[in-house]
């Protein structure tokens, strides 16, 4: 029954009704998506056009009114169709707008559920249709309004033009009529949007061969799609302006065509059939405006032919005397203001208007006799009482320098203006919405420039307003191009909505944003633009890398501290036996008279052994433990540097290596425990012997930070550390040395160190360019008391 394939939402929370209603709809041909609560209706209305949505309204609670009101507000154009029960029907009226909600009562049967649902949709297409016949038929009226309100064609035919672009696309208009004698044809008025011409307003031209020509013989529109295969001599002439192709369409006044009015485009096939329709409309009224506005030259025509133009104009008009007198009406304003002739002649045309518009009305006919008055409005009181809202034009006429009477135009615009009020109240409510929203709101077009973003954008951007028009890359990027993970590109290609986490850099500063983008479409459905709402979430990100890393430290910590008591449980296990066989080894060594060579041999073997397990457990005992109940001490750590370096400067120099120290002479004095560092700056020095070779160089700097902190470097040109183990290196026991070469503690006790210190040491390195090992003491930590 229907040509269009109407869209359907069903919500139901009971699964059978939805599975049931789906597959009754979906049998009379209706595409349908099923939803069992309001949140799921409105993401599916988001996503898909709907043109009618049945809604299974069970009244538990008021929830549920408040949830179609909230569907409503999803998508205002779409019907909603309520299936009730009969004893709650009351409620609904009562409490729902029906002007978009409708009713279906339950228990129902399949036919009754289709011919409602058929009503239904039929409704709304009827009401679009409407809508739409009144904006032609406003564009209608107000090309006739300005040929009526005026004698002169060529005055209003700019307005004119402007109306018809609203409908038809073109780049140049113009009437042409020809002469008596059909040889010639004139260009009466003309309008465009370049300036060169060769065929000017005023000028004549031979007509044989012409486009308007063709349209004389015919008394038919005559398209020509393509000027440059055109067989119009015009064509050719027009084709250097820039024009591709022109429509004619005949002005014919009592069954002759006095002309023709013809449109030109700079494209080629921009016109077709469509066009005829309005200018169909139009025609009659122009030929007859310009038939009058010949006839003007001449002294007016006769004064019948003007009362049957005046009486069948499609507005209302009057004619006054100076002092406001209404001569005669025209049936229009018979129609609009609900009055007889007969019981307006005679009158004041101030005794239909209320007190406001009694003083307005006065003023301008005391003005209007020597000075052109501009369009006004009014408000006039109809036979009903009903208060009409009416846009009014004056214009005297004259015959030489003597007032005949005031031609008095009305136009009702009620309807226009209770439209433009509620338009007017959403634009408020919109902008208030907007400037509320604490992000950033912008507008982007296919070209990737900004044509539209929120106060709170153009108040905290450095280019203020200057950021329309510009390049949304250039402008909130940075970047000289569109990038290849642009999000409104991404819009424009799928028509979905992209959210999307990126960082720009400005001037050497890392920002976090994110964006959510969402596609406009236009009428048929392709993406023109996208809407984009940027957050900047720098802050939250710094925040979540801040917390992370203070997460690391503090399981590092953790760690060190659990590993600390059980080197420390296993070294005192380890010490006992220790001693004792150390004790025995050395007996033996002293009775060395006693055992062979190989035996004495074998027994310097173990007492070496035993030496290494004391060195190792001694590392152990660092981990754990701390120079006794002490207080840290001031200290210059440059001095201490310098002692710690002159204590391994000599095989450093003896393997071709050097050490660079840059120590400013006005660095602080730190409170802290003098042997534990100098064991951190030993450490870190034997590592880097360990990780340099013959050449290479070793960097050791101190510089103040801060007020509260000194910073301290060590830098080396050897092989670097792999960046697998760059987060194990502080572990205990961790080390990437041969077997027999190192213990893995070190780097730990280091760490360790700096944490009791208060302070922070962190690693950088790159294999084949070196290892940075960043230290930052506080200058006063307060008291620090060993334990152990």
């Amino acid at each position: 029954m229907m040509q269009k394939r109407n869209n359907i939402l069903v919500i139901d929370d009971d699964k059978l009704m939805r599975v049931s209603l789906k597959s009754l709809l979906e049998e009379n041909g209706y595409p349908v998506y099923t939803v069992s609560n309001g949140d799921e209706a409105v993401q599916t209305l988001d996503k898909n056009n709907v043109d009618l949505i049945l809604f299974d309204l069970r009244l538990y609670d008021d929830r549920e009114l408040s949830l179609v009101n909230k569907i409503k507000e999803a998508s205002p154009n779409t019907l909603i169709l309520i299936m009730i029960d009969q004893s709650k029907i009351k409620t609904v009226i009562n409490t729902l707008c029906l002007d978009t909600v409708d009713y279906i009562l339950k228990p129902f049967d399949p036919d009754y559920l289709k011919k409602t649902v058929e009503k239904a949709l039929y409704k709304q297409q009827l009401e679009a249709s409407l809508k739409k016949s009144l904006v032609e038929k406003e564009i209608i009226n107000n090309i006739n309004k300005a040929i009526a309100t005026s004698l002169n064609i060529r005055e209003v035919f700019p307005n004119i033009c402007d109306e018809l672009k609203k409908v038809i696309s073109f780049d140049r208009a113009c009437l042409i009529i020809s002469n008596e004698q059909g040889q010639w044809f004139q260009v009466f008025a003309l309008t465009k949007t370049y300036n060169f011409s060769e065929i000017n307003e005023g000028g004549s031209f031979p007509l044989s061969g012409s486009l308007l020509e063709e349209v004389i013989k015919t008394g038919e529109p005559v398209i020509a799609n393509n000027t440059g295969k055109g067989r119009f001599w015009t064509d050719n002439v027009l084709l250097k302006e820039g024009i591709h192709s022109r429509l004619g369409f005949p002005l014919t006044y009592k069954g002759k065509v006095l002309g023709a009015i013809t449109f030109g485009s700079e494209k080629t096939n921009s016109f077709n059939e469509h066009s005829y329709y309005y200018l169909w409309q139009i025609a009659p009224q122009l030929a007859i405006a310009l038939e009058n506005t010949k006839l003007f030259s001449r002294i007016k025509a006769s004064e019948e032919r003007y009362k049957t133009l005046f009486n069948n104009a499609p507005d209302s008009m009057m004619m006054l005397d100076l002092n406001g007198k209404i001569l005669t009406i025209n049936q229009r304003e018979e129609e609009i203001i609900g009055y007889k002739m007969e019981e307006l002649i005679g009158k004041y045309i101030y005794d239909f208007l209320p007190k406001a518009s009694k003083k307005s009305i006065l003023k301008l006919l005391e003005v209007t006799v020597n000075t052109k008055v501009q369009t006004t409005e009014i408000e006039v009181i109809s036979k009903n009482q009903q208060l009409l809202v009416m846009e009014l034009d004056l214009s005297v006429v004259k015959e030489e320098n003597s007032v005949l009477y005031i031609l008095v135009h009305f136009r009702d615009i009620t309807k226009r203006k209770f439209l433009e009020l509620e338009l007017k109240e959403e634009k408020s409510k919109l902008d208030n919405i907007v400037s509320e929203i604490g992000a950033d709101l912008l507008v982007i077009d296919r070209n990737n420039k900004i044509c539209w973003a929120n106060k709170r954008l153009i108040e905290n951007h450095p280019l203020g307003k200057n950021i329309l028009n510009r390049t949304c890359f250039d402008t909130y990027c940075h970047f000289k191009s569109v990038p290849t993970d642009c999000p409104s590109s991404k819009v424009f290609k799928t028509g979905k909505i992209n959210q999307t986490e990126h960082v720009v850099y400005n001037k050497h500063k890392k920002i976090f944003y994110n964006a959510i983008s969402s596609p406009i479409f236009d009428k048929e459905g392709n993406v023109v633009q996208v809407l984009e709402l940027i957050q900047d979430i720098t802050e939250k990100k710094q925040a979540e890398e801040k917390q992370k890393k203070l997460q690391q430290q503090l399981v590092h910590s953790d760690r060190l501290i659990s590993l600390g008591r059980l080197a420390a449980g296993v070294a005192h296990e380890i010490n006992t036996p220790l001693a004792i066989l150390s004790g025995m080894v050395q007996g033996f060594l002293e009775r060395n008279n006693t055992f062979t060579r190989e035996t004495v041999k074998e027994f310097r073997t173990m007492q070496k052994v035993t030496k290494r397990i004391e060195k190792t457990v001694d590392s152990l005992l660092d981990l754990s433990h701390s120079e006794g109940n002490e207080y840290p001490k001031p200290l210059n750590i440059n001095e201490l540097i310098k002692n710690t370096a002159s204590l391994i400067i000599e095989q450093f120099n003896a393997k071709n290596k050097n050490i660079i120290l840059k120590l400013p002479s006005r660095l602080p004095k730190i409170k802290g425990f003098a042997e534990q560092l100098q064991q951190v700056f030993m450490n870190l020095l034997i590592n880097a012997d360990d990780a340099t070779s013959d050449g290479d160089t070793i960097s050791i700097a101190t510089a103040q930070k801060d007020k509260n902190t000194i910073h301290i470097s060590f830098k080396d040109t050897g092989i670097g550390i792999h960046r697998d183990y760059l987060s194990k290196i502080f572990d205990p026991f961790f080390t990437t040395k041969e077997v027999g070469k190192g213990t893995g503690l070190g780097l730990s006790i280091t760490y360790g160190i700096i944490e009791k210190h208060r302070g922070t040491i962190h690693v950088k390195s790159k294999i084949g360019s070196g290892t940075t090992f960043d230290i930052n003491l506080p200058i006063d930590f307060g008291k620090a008391i060993a334990h152990g």
